[in-house]
């Protein structure tokens, strides 16, 4: 991105700007549809469906605005991993609350 002329720099920030804003504008169409339409349905794929469009944008943007779109492989993964171990970790204590929130619940339910 360094080797463009100011205007050509410009336009590239804004159509990233675009792209971001036509997935955020999916998300949120997504979320009232599900929300007017369809409140009975299953929360857990508009719940994944969030994810992965956050996931691809943060990786949009990490790969543009950071660069690592323009660098080495090792230098990509070495700030990649740590994102990754983060939201693994993240899943990983989410999950273990709810198995404890259970085990809590059915304690009560013998006292």
């Amino acid at each position: 991105m360094s080797h463009g002329t100011h205007a050509e720099k410009i336009k590239k920030v804004w159509t990233i700007c675009g792209v971001l804003a036509i997935v955020t504008a999916f998300e949120i169409a997504a979320a009232l549809m599900h929300w007017k339409y369809m409140p009975e349905s299953p929360r857990w794929w508009l719940n994944l469906l969030f994810i992965i469009l956050s996931a691809a944008k943060a990786y949009y943007i990490m790969s543009e605005f950071m660069h690592l779109k323009y660098e080495l492989k090792a230098m990509a993964v070495s700030i990649l991993a740590p994102f990754l171990f983060l939201v693994w970790g993240i899943i990983a204590f989410l999950w273990e609350g709810g198995y404890w929130l259970s085990l809590k619940e059915s304690w009560e339910i013998l006292k």
